[in-house]
């Protein structure tokens, strides 16, 4: 049951301190109920294309350099954080494996790490999140404006689909925005967030889409940390990966101004496929090229030559605006290799491309009458690529591509011609150099835009 917080802090002790994080408990007071939607699967069928690759033509890159205040990992533990358990076992924080979890053993209570002063107030915070352990009904996000255990916004959402933001003033709990999120938004275990804490702007937005965002100004300054709470079940364990504080002093982050039309519209769902069963529209099989088969509810690309690629598309859709999402997951240890969408496809000789590789490398273009052309081919900001675990979104608006990774602009690029204006939308696995590519994709959403 989701519940607003009157706080009564509790006296705590943790093993390692920098600056003592808190645990306090909550109160039985509900939150504004909704309905949840249920999940709708599309099923279609179509075969896998697999083609030889070119050489390709380079061209620049979009320039996108946000100034990052705070990048953490977690491949160590050297004491910047607070871990440890808690007095009387009510939680424990601990880096492993690459993570930061939080554990929150005990119902009703909410906890936060170590906060940061970064230098600003106005910031874009990001992290990817995993359920580690317990009920689904938890809590996962942020702290910003972080005065004192009293005084803080608190921005988060669970693995059950609710989000919310709120604030404590004074030791006074108010909820700001609080909701069940759109059908398929928030993923059972692995997900994506974004939240903006800038000037009066208090907003979240979960696997590229804005859930939330509020004006506020009871909290002009403070500091930043993650959040983890628990409901009516203890024993949940959030684990955190990724955390990345950038500055938005200047008003010109990513998360709401300078991004194209449609990039926060949810528009319509017209597609989705969560890959776990067969029923979907990729052909598997053990083919001379590729093997693609299911993996635990993820549809997996196991290429065996190199310069080469593969396509799928749905065979159903034929839009024109579209935004495409999906995880893609690195399962082999080299990062050269490609991985993205198709929209606009015509056949297997005229479509556009948009991809990336784990290495950073950049490549938006078309096919056109069986040859390549790339408007887009070269490294872009490798630091907003991660090796192994990226969210990933395209959007084919006009004759404007634009590809996000981890919900940052990575590449955009328009094609002069305006050579396809509609047409299928699917997904396209590639090696470059190094035949051992292994690339795997869940959730993958197509939503058409107005």
């Amino acid at each position: 049951m989701k519940k607003l917080a009157l706080v009564i802090v509790v006296m705590l002790f943790v093993v390692t301190s920098c600056s003592m994080p808190k645990l306090v408990k909550v109160t039985d007071t509900p939150d504004p109920t909704a309905t949840m939607m249920p999940v709708v699967t599309d099923e279609v069928s179509d075969d896998s294309v697999i083609k030889e690759e070119v050489t390709p033509q380079v061209t620049e890159p979009l320039e996108h350099e946000p100034l990052v205040l705070l990048h953490e990992e977690f491949s160590t533990d050297d004491g910047t954080w607070n871990t440890g358990r808690w007095a009387d076992n009510v939680g424990e924080d601990e880096i492993v494996d690459g993570e930061y979890r939080m554990s929150v053993n005990i119902p009703d209570y909410m906890l936060w790490s170590t906060t940061f002063d970064v230098g600003t107030s106005d910031v874009i915070m990001t992290a990817v999140t995993r359920l580690e352990a317990g009920s689904d009904e938890n809590g996962q996000g942020f702290v910003c404006r972080y005065n004192d255990q009293d005084n803080f916004y608190m921005l988060f959402i669970g693995n059950d689909g609710w989000y919310s933001v709120g604030k404590f003033v004074d030791d006074v709990y108010t909820n700001l925005d609080s909701d069940w999120a759109p059908d398929g938004v928030i993923d059972p275990e692995y997900n994506f967030l974004m939240a903006i804490c800038s000037g009066s702007t208090i907003g979240l937005s979960v696997n590229g889409t804005l859930l939330a965002s509020v004006e506020d100004s009871s909290h002009r300054e403070g500091e930043i940390g993650l959040f983890a709470r628990s409901y009516d079940y203890g024993n949940i364990t959030i684990a955190f990966d990724d955390f990345i504080v950038y500055s938005n002093e200047d008003g010109s982050g990513p998360f709401f101004p300078d991004v194209p039309q449609g990039y926060f519209s949810d528009g319509t769902l017209i597609f989705w496929e969560d890959f776990e069963d067969s029923s979907g529209p990729w052909s598997f099989g053990n083919f001379q090229e590729a093997t693609v088969e299911l993996l635990y509810g993820w549809l997996s690309y196991t290429m065996k030559k190199d310069r080469w690629i593969t396509w799928d598309v749905t065979t159903e859709v034929d839009a024109a605006d579209v935004r495409m999402e999906a995880y893609f997951s690195n399962d082999a240890s080299t990062t050269d290799n490609f991985q993205g969408f198709v929209c606009r496809y015509q056949d297997d000789d005229n479509f556009y491309q948009l991809a990336f590789g784990n290495d950073g490398f950049l490549r938006i273009g078309l096919r056109r009458n069986g040859e390549w052309e790339h408007l887009i081919n070269e490294f872009g900001n490798v630091d907003l690529v991660d090796s192994s675990f990226n969210f990933v979104e395209a959007t084919c608006i006009g004759n404007e591509l634009s590809l996000y990774v981890n919900g940052f602009l990575v590449a955009q690029v328009t094609d002069p011609y305006y050579r396809f204006s509609s047409g299928d939308v699917g997904l396209i696995v590639g090696t470059s150099e190094d035949p051992n590519v292994i690339i795997s994709i869940d959730d993958f959403a197509v939503y058409l835009l107005d």
